[in-house]
């Protein structure tokens, strides 16, 4: 890991070319009605390592998705741009043994849409657990006395602290397992017609039975859905005006996959005693191969955590962290610790930096605007896995930023950027690369947005402000 000593002292006196630099940003957050208390900006020069400009650049605030650019450009450093998550069906005995990596795409509907079957079909969630359920006929299975999920490269602690308990159902607070199928959520589509609505959902999750109350209405088109975890139910009520969709977490996502795995199983006439999770006193999953693996890279993940800012893809990182660096089931505390000792081997010890989770959803995440672009400028793009990472984050009209800075002059600068969005809070941190190379690293966290006020507008501002003064 190569550090930048000279990022941890500074230079606050910025080039003339400059100099009007903080002042235009001071004056764009003026002029967008927000107070100073609530913004966060630094800019730092990558090439010098002076910051060039800052406004509150060291006050500790809220970084949202921008957490996933500490999660993603530790794991392109500690698992390496080649490494590759693995999940298996072993067969020991009479027993068939799902052997989970952790792989937070195993499944995932978005990236299964473009693979195709050999008849040119699109492959799907159980399209995919098919191919396992043929492949164990093949090799001779008709019984199994156990189907057991072993999950256990994480912990069964599924959600980080501080993830709104209001918001818990939704995909963004997906349960983070050591075994995830289909993002661990469950997809519903409505179609209101002839007095009722039906509702298909996919993929068709185990031990999940789904009450429908909806109704076809003309106006006031409203979805309520409660999750009965214990009773393994999910009703759905409200009004249906128009076709429409919906996603929703499930729970215990490694016991639901095994309950799936077994139905598809059935169906190639394999019959399943019964589906368990691994215990803490079974011996680490092992037996011989009968179906291909199913693999993930690296690249994969990173691009659908930076561009597509889905939080289980960076959490489910961070727990790989933790498994890699102490061979223990990967967890939030210890992912949390590893991660917060990385930042400040890099940044300088900083009292308010507190690391929750990966993807940012935590309330209690915590960084300054100017330990970010410190933590940025340290990527070497001529460092493989450093460039790995850089590679990783969206340019405008890509992922997060496919309708941002439309109308903004650049001028001629390259931008990449993550945004960040939870309640009131909205950031965005990224690189601004002139075209004599010359690199900055910026970050506005903005905690408090309130009020008929466009934080995004401000945001693009600012970066358009970088690229005039610094390019």
């Amino acid at each position: 890991m190569r550090l930048f000593a000279l990022l941890a002292s500074l230079a606050f006196t910025a080039p003339a070319a400059l100099a009007g630099l903080q002042q235009e940003i001071g004056s764009a957050i003026t002029a967008a009605g927000y107070e100073a208390r609530v913004v966060s900006v630094a800019v730092l020069n990558c090439d010098s390592g002076s910051l060039v400009a800052g406004i509150a650049s060291s006050t500790p605030r809220i970084p949202a998705s921008n957490q996933k650019l500490l999660t993603s450009g530790l794991a392109a450093r500690e698992l390496g741009r080649d490494f590759q998550f693995q999940t298996q069906l072993l067969q020991r005995g009479h027993d068939l043994i799902v052997a989970g990596d952790g792989d937070p795409a195993l499944g995932d509907e978005h990236l299964l849409a473009d693979m195709h079957l050999p008849d040119g079909s699109n492959l799907t969630a159980t399209g995919l657990l098919d191919i396992w359920a043929n492949a164990a006929k093949e090799a001779g299975v008709t019984h199994v006395d156990s189907l057991i999920v072993d999950d256990r490269v994480f912990d069964r602690d599924w959600r980080a602290a501080g993830w709104p308990t209001d918001q818990l159902q939704w995909w963004y607070c997906a349960p983070v397992s050591g075994l995830n199928f289909s993002c661990n959520t469950i997809n519903f589509r409505f179609k209101p017609g002839d007095g009722r609505v039906t509702v298909n959902s996919s993929p068709p999750w185990g031990g999940a039975r789904v009450i429908n109350k909806l109704k076809p209405a003309k106006s006031g088109h409203v979805v309520h859905a409660a999750h009965d975890q214990l009773r393994g139910e999910i009703e759905l009520k409200g009004n249906i005006v128009k076709d429409a969709t919906l996603e929703l977490c499930i729970e215990s996502p490694p016991t639901s996959f095994g309950l799936m795995l077994a139905d598809r199983l059935a169906r190639v006439g394999i019959t399943v005693d019964r589906v368990r999770l691994a215990a803490a006193e079974d011996p680490p999953p092992a037996g011989t191969p009968i179906a291909p693996p199913i693999v993930t890279s690296l690249e994969t993940v990173m691009r659908r955590c930076n561009h597509d800012s889905y939080n289980l893809y960076a959490d489910a990182m961070l727990k790989r962290i933790a498994h890699e660096r102490t061979g223990r089931p990967g967890s939030w505390k210890e992912g949390s610790r590893i991660l917060t000792r990385a930042v400040e081997l890099i940044t300088g010890t900083d009292t308010g930096l507190q690391i929750v989770d990966g993807g940012g959803m935590s309330r209690l995440n915590s960084i300054s605007a100017r330990t970010m672009t410190q933590w940025l400028c340290s990527f070497d793009s001529s460092n493989a896995n450093d460039d790995f990472f850089i590679e990783s984050i969206s340019r405008p009209g890509e992922g997060k930023l496919a309708k941002r800075f439309k109308s903004v002059d650049l001028h001629g600068a390259e931008v990449r950027a993550k945004t960040g969005y939870i309640r009131n809070v909205y950031t965005m941190s990224g690189y601004v690369t002139c075209n004599d190379g010359e690199r900055y690293a910026f970050s506005i966290l903005i905690n408090g947005a309130r009020g008929n006020r466009n934080p995004k507008s401000l945001q693009e501002q600012i970066v358009a402000v970088i690229a005039a003064q610094g390019c």
